[in-house]
């Protein structure tokens, strides 16, 4: 049932490690076999191409006297050294915020093979390869062909023997293993390649893909304004520092799962469906899907190994609003683990995507309102505990009686309310579609003010309220 009351409205839905220190270098110079002023590195098999880096200023030894040949680097360390070697990068460029990111960009700029994880010990020996034979020729290659170049040419021998196996492509890369090869790299190839290496792109947000790192997610946007829970038992990454731009980014072991984004100009899309289509254009372009769904507020589908759910705006001609793309594993989800933390998500959330759906048709953003906030919350809750679904509660108090009741003193007022929705995406994409008023108090410009109330339990299993006004 659809109520109206006022300007109040109402919808019911059942239901990376600290950086090595280096210096430009241009072409190896003769390397010496003579001592090193190390305690470990003396008869150690790469003493001699240590000897180079220390004389180029490529690497230095550590304060208790080691040198540590055998520790293992990570992906921007490495990365660091093969284009300070050859110039590439000024160090001075790396001297503040996150050190290896201009590594990365120039990296990325030219799509380099790049994982974009640090954690000690999970660069591979292949993943080097792959590297080394991408920048050196400015082409792709697979993780084998990379390896097979290296050997070929005579820049590596490989590990236990001039096979690909042998290379032992899941080894761990040390210290005396890089500059090893960046010593006989500059030997076969005196500048690196500079041609963009193409590929075959997928579906991003913000530039970043499904199964992306987290690191390459905060490495490219930044740390997140906000993270927040998630009914999936993901977390959300949420950047708001701009509404037109509102990104949000599940991340589960370090993976990015979920994609869901408004604005039409951060998503890239592979397949050709993107916001501001019709849902029918769309389904043209969907190729095989499985378990599609069509409802009023989207149509939903599995391609492959993705889970894609378009939003429509039913009141301008089925024109798609909002995409949400999750991996099967992130969509997979049994009996949410309502929390504290659940609960304040969705109620950020749903000021979010209200202000976002705003400035993506240029009308200003609302503020957040604590009074506005503890009205809805109190309200969510007690058509929860009470089991009933209205504006007016059992005491007959009306939204204006509870606003009032906790100091807000308006010129005009509304509320919108909502149940069984499974999270706060799905409310505002209904309160979207709504017939009977929500999506005109949602896209009210004389109303300046919102707070947001969730409450987890009773029949619907989930209720939400907006208090809007104006002072």
């Amino acid at each position: 049932m659809l109520k109206l009351q006022k300007s109040v409205f109402v919808i019911k839905k059942l239901c990376i490690a600290a950086a090595l220190l280096f210096s430009v270098i241009t072409a190896p110079a003769q390397i010496s076999a003579e001592p090193l002023p190390f305690k470990d590195t003396n008869g150690h098999w790469a003493q001699t191409y240590i000897s180079w880096a220390i004389e180029e200023h490529l690497a230095q030894g550590y304060d208790d006297g080691s040198f540590q040949p055998n520790r293992l680097i990570n992906e921007a360390e490495f990365l660091a050294m093969l284009l300070r070697a050859y110039g590439l990068v000024p160090v001075s460029s790396a001297d503040s915020g996150v050190w290896y990111k201009p590594y990365y960009d120039y990296a990325n700029n030219l799509g380099w093979p790049l994982t974009f994880i640090n954690d000690s010990g999970t660069f591979r020996r292949g993943q080097a390869a792959l590297l080394l034979a991408s920048a050196a020729n400015g082409k792709a290659f697979t993780e084998q062909s990379a390896i097979q170049w290296l050997l070929d040419e005579h820049i590596s021998n490989g590990r236990t023997s001039a096979t690909v196996n042998g290379f032992i492509p899941t080894g761990k890369l040390t210290r005396a293993e890089a500059l090893t090869f960046f010593y006989k790299l500059k030997e076969h190839t005196k500048a690196l390649s500079a041609a963009k290496i193409s590929s075959q792109p997928g579906t991003t947000l913000g530039g970043i893909a499904l199964n992306d790192s987290a690191q390459k997610l905060q490495l490219t946007l930044g740390k997140p304004s906000r993270i927040d829970a998630s009914e999936n038992g993901f977390t959300w990454y949420i950047y708001n520092s701009s509404y037109t731009n509102f990104m949000m980014f599940g991340v589960a072991d370090a993976k990015v799962t979920a994609l869901f984004s408004n604005a039409s100009s951060s998503w890239r899309s592979s397949t050709g469906i993107k916001i501001g289509q019709t849902i029918a254009a769309a389904k043209q372009l969907t190729g095989t899907v499985s378990s599609a769904e069509a409802n009023d507020d989207y149509y939903a589908f599995t391609s492959g190994n993705e889970r894609n759910t378009l939003f429509i705006d039913r009141h301008d001609g089925n024109k798609i609003i909002g995409i949400l793309k999750m991996t099967q594993t992130g969509s997979k989800s049994g009996t949410p683990a309502y929390s504290n933390k659940l609960q304040t998500a969705y109620e950020q959330q749903v000021f979010d995507l209200a202000n976002a759906e705003r400035a993506g048709r240029g009308i200003a953003e609302l503020q957040w309102d604590m009074l506005a906030a503890a009205a809805a919350r109190t309200h969510s809750n007690d058509m929860q505990i009470r089991s009933y679904f209205a504006h007016m509660n059992p005491d007959g108090l009306s939204p204006f009686d509870r606003m009032k009741n906790e100091g807000i003193k308006y010129k005009s007022a509304a509320e919108n309310i909502a149940a069984g929705y499974i999270n706060s995406i799905y409310a505002h994409y209904g309160w979207m579609n709504s017939d009977t008023g929500h999506r005109e108090t949602l896209l009210d410009g004389r109303l300046t003010r919102l707070g947001t109330g969730i409450a987890f339990g009773g029949s619907y299993n989930v209720y939400y309220t907006q208090n809007f006004y104006t002072p």
